[in-house]
């Protein structure tokens, strides 16, 4: 099918209306004007919402010269030894991903409010359960926009559904639109949610186009009902928060979240998928965990890139020896290596099996489901970057190759020059189908069966509700990690702790262990106020390519870590702190760990992106940015 121009207006750079391409599969056609006439092209408008970029996480999804993905904003993340901006305190009011955030959440949310005022003049003529499914969608996807408008910048500009932004009027009276306090707007949108699920199906059945279900209006409701629940809770001025922490407020947001998730999870309709490695494959689709997601395919992208990955977005994750070139800039940190419990249930500072020369051994299964353990095969090669293991078995090749996994002295020129920096990979999401041309389809999981379980359970964690269902919960997430069932407690270290404290401490944890490098640890660290904590710690790596430093570094049996970090209560690891076991100097001295990077995040300036400026030039009542900005 041919490109089809879509007039798209952006609450923010010039304020005018820009045509761009959107490339979508078949069926996923959508434009402005003369296309809100009919019942079949208000469903391809709605499926214009789908696009890709409208949910970014992945970097090809930014389309800026800053390229990067959420979890790469966290402790989960390392770029060899370069923090963006953002890991800097760098970040002002033309930061790409600011700027990108704001102009595609907004040109989805005038999108949305043109199919609601348009599909007006059809109602009493379209079918009846096809028009409300129509609005539904429209209202559910203009919600999800509203309040990650409200996470990421604060007080949202609420645009009038009926504003017309194809008109010239429209456009100057979008000017004159101020922002208006969030914790008003907030009830209306979590109401939202409620208003739309019973309007929309449990499932989709045989070729439908898969758009917003009743689970997902659960499900998104309780994610939004619970972050603003935390901030509610932890926001306070001695925690260098803004001051909105409000404990009636927070009660009743927590309960909204306990409520929301629970009506998803009564559905019945969501499983965990068996398998937590298999889930994140290419070739897995349409899981039954999945309540909203956007499948990507190459083959009915039309030729978008934004359908798929491909570029930085797949070789920033693979290795050297995956053949693809410039790689390996998106590494799991060694805050998130020491981060996963021991298959005890132990943090590694309490636990009595864990080694840290063989920090794989004796885990939770989802750190090897999510880093590349040393020594086994990962996209055909043997990964191994030992500084003395100078050559690995390619198995693509079926022979020996040099090892440039390894930053090893002993290799001669700079072919592993590139080599991960802290000896780490990941593995979640990467198999051999990401090898040449780098093009992978995973589908996009937004929201899943196993968060939607924990955002109960911690929702009733707050409220000190602790009963059996919260337990659960939390064990059904954790006993599929180890391929058990939850009532077969000998098989996985089950949870029985019911002190709020502990169990917080606990969730946590999980959620890390569940969700590493699915785009949620950022939210979850801003929600919890312990970036500040956790963000204003060094990158820690291997010694660089030196054979004074790598070799005290193997010689005096340093390898993999020469000592235990600290965990603290929130599943955080301070590299800077006295060890609890091991060499004591062998984080903070760099005469083994090296310091790559400082990073520096302040609060509560960063708990919040700047408006773009462009907007605040043309906007004339959003007269004051974020603070700090």
């Amino acid at each position: 099918m041919k490109t089809i121009k879509i007039a798209l207006f952006a609450l923010a750079g010039s304020l005018v209306v820009s045509c761009s391409d959107l490339d979508l599969s078949p069926n996923d056609k959508a434009a402005s004007g003369s296309w809100y006439q009919t019942a079949e092209q208000f469903e391809l408008n709605l499926n214009a919402l789908l696009h890709h970029t409208y949910w970014p996480m992945e970097r090809n999804e930014w389309g800026t010269n800053e390229q990067t993905e959420l979890d790469m904003l966290t402790d989960d993340g390392q770029n060899r030894s370069a923090p963006g901006r953002f890991l800097i305190d760098g970040v002002n009011s033309d930061f790409p991903l600011s700027v990108r955030m704001w102009d595609i959440t907004y040109t989805g949310i005038n999108r949305c409010n043109k199919i609601l005022t348009e599909i007006k003049k059809l109602e009493g003529v379209m079918d009846e359960d096809r028009y409300e499914r129509i609005v539904a969608n429209a209202r559910f996807y203009r919600a999800c926009f509203y309040a990650r408008i409200m996470i990421h910048f604060g007080d949202p500009v609420m645009v009038p559904e009926d504003m017309d932004m194809d008109s010239e009027q429209g456009r100057e009276s979008a000017y004159l639109l101020a922002r208006t306090d969030m914790w008003t707007v907030l009830p209306d949108i979590l109401k939202e949610f409620d208003d739309v699920a019973p309007l929309l199906p449990v499932s989709y059945t045989g070729g439908e186009i898969e758009r917003a279900t009743r689970g997902a209006a659960y499900g998104m409701k309780a994610r939004f009902a619970l972050y603003f629940a935390s901030i509610r809770k932890w926001d306070t001025l001695e925690n260098n928060g803004f001051g909105d922490a409000d404990a009636a407020e927070a009660e009743k947001l927590f309960k909204e979240a306990r409520d929301a998730a629970w009506n998803c999870m009564e559905l019945g309709v969501y499983t965990l998928h068996s398998d937590f490695g298999q889930l994140f494959r290419m070739s897995t689709k349409h899981s039954p965990e999945g309540i909203f997601n956007i499948p990507r395919s190459k083959a009915l992208s039309n030729e978008s890139k934004y359908q798929y990955l491909y570029g930085g977005a797949t070789r920033a994750k693979l290795p050297r020896l995956s053949g693809a070139p410039t790689c390996t800039t998106c590494l799991p940190s060694w805050y998130l290596l020491c981060a996963f419990l021991d298959d005890q249930g132990k943090p590694i500072d309490e636990s009595t099996v864990y080694d840290p020369h063989k920090p794989f051994e004796h885990r939770d299964p989802r750190c090897t489901y999510t880093i590349v353990e040393f020594g086994t095969q990962h996209v055909g090669v043997i990964f191994d970057p030992h500084f003395d293991v100078t050559e690995v078995y390619n198995s693509r090749e079926g022979t020996m190759v040099t090892n440039n996994d390894s930053r090893s002295y002993l290799i001669s020129g700079n072919s592993n020059q590139y080599a991960s920096y802290n000896g780490l990979v990941l593995k979640k999401h990467v198999d051999d189908d990401w090898l040449a041309p780098f093009e992978a389809e995973n589908d996009k999981l937004i929201l899943r069966y196993a968060d939607v379980l924990l955002m109960y359970a911690e929702a009733k964690i707050e409220l000190n509700e602790i009963d059996d269902t919260v337990l659960d919960a939390m064990n059904r997430v954790r006993a599929r990690a180890y391929k058990a069932a939850v009532t077969a407690t000998s098989d996985y270290p089950a949870i029985t702790e019911r002190s709020q404290d502990k169990l917080r401490s606990i969730l946590r944890i999980e959620r890390r262990m569940e969700f590493a490098f699915e785009n949620l640890r950022l939210y979850d660290i801003w929600r919890w106020r312990i970036a500040e904590k956790v963000l204003n710690r060094p990158w820690i790596g291997l010694p660089k390519k030196d054979k004074t430093l790598q070799r005290a570094y193997i010689d005096n049996g340093m390898w993999f870590h020469g000592a235990v970090p600290q965990v603290d209560e929130d599943g955080c690891v301070d590299f800077m702190a006295p060890v609890a076991k091991g060499a004591t100097d062998f984080f903070n001295s760099n005469i083994y760990a090296q310091v790559l990077a400082e990073c520096k995040f302040v609060a509560p300036k960063s708990y919040l992106w700047p408006i773009p400026t462009t907007t605040m030039q043309v906007m004339k009542n959003i007269k004051e940015n974020n603070p700090g900005y």
